[in-house]
């Protein structure tokens, strides 16, 4: 991925420990004929959510070899990619970029974290629609009673997660992988509180949930 990408592994640090621990600093230039970096700070009250393909494959991927479970060798091979071998989404970025979008991060910790640390940063509040969530059918094959708890709190996916307005949502999501969809909205609320609207219309106010660095 370094190579396809252009990045270079340089220098190293030489120091002594008693436990083993890597320490990486990043350098790099803005890619994008914009020169507007893709922020989590300006989503705006009306905008719409979305991501740029299928969320879980991480994390159904950990599960599947943790608890040494049985699936179908398809949706085997796909959940051990998807977290043995996550693809940055590099070109999905420049895509967003070039569209106009200025709101996004990536899904690192969970789908539901990560959006309440944009709408956080963003000083803004959300609502997510469970069942417009993104999973792909393997991951639903391989676990059909709680892929979409893996798609929502499982992180490690990567890809973006991001914010527009309607018009640009209609512009730039065609030209996004497959699995990438609207899942919610940017309303005006406490700055990072996400409230999951299920199919049957009821709401949960989210609590923390996702990966937690501190905990």
């Amino acid at each position: 991925i370094g190579e396809r990408y252009g990045v270079a592994i340089i220098g190293g640090d030489m120091v002594g420990s008693p436990v083993v621990f890597i320490t990486v600093g990043l350098v790099g230039v803005l890619g994008v004929p914009s020169g507007q970096p893709l922020l989590r700070s300006t989503a705006r009250p009306g905008d719409q959510v979305a991501v740029t393909g299928y969320l879980g494959a991480s994390s159904g991927g950990l599960k599947l070899m943790l608890e040494n479970l049985t699936v179908g060798q398809e949706a085997a091979e796909y959940l051990r990619r998807g977290h043995r071998r996550p693809e940055p989404g590099v070109a999905e970025g420049q895509i967003l970029a070039q569209a106009g979008v200025r709101t996004a991060m990536d899904v690192s910790d969970g789908l539901a974290d990560d959006l309440s640390k944009l709408c956080r940063a963003s000083g803004v509040a959300a609502r997510l629609y469970a069942d417009r969530v993104p999973a792909h059918p393997l991951l639903r094959e391989a676990f059909p009673e709680n892929y979409l708890d893996l798609a929502l709190y499982g992180g490690e996916d990567y890809l973006l997660l991001f914010t527009a307005d309607s018009e640009t949502m209609r512009a730039v999501l065609p030209r996004l992988p497959e699995g990438a969809a609207i899942i919610g909205e940017v309303v005006a609320g406490p700055p990072g509180q996400v409230a999951i609207v299920e199919s049957t219309g009821g709401e949960t106010v989210l609590c923390r949930a996702g990966w937690d660095h501190f905990r």
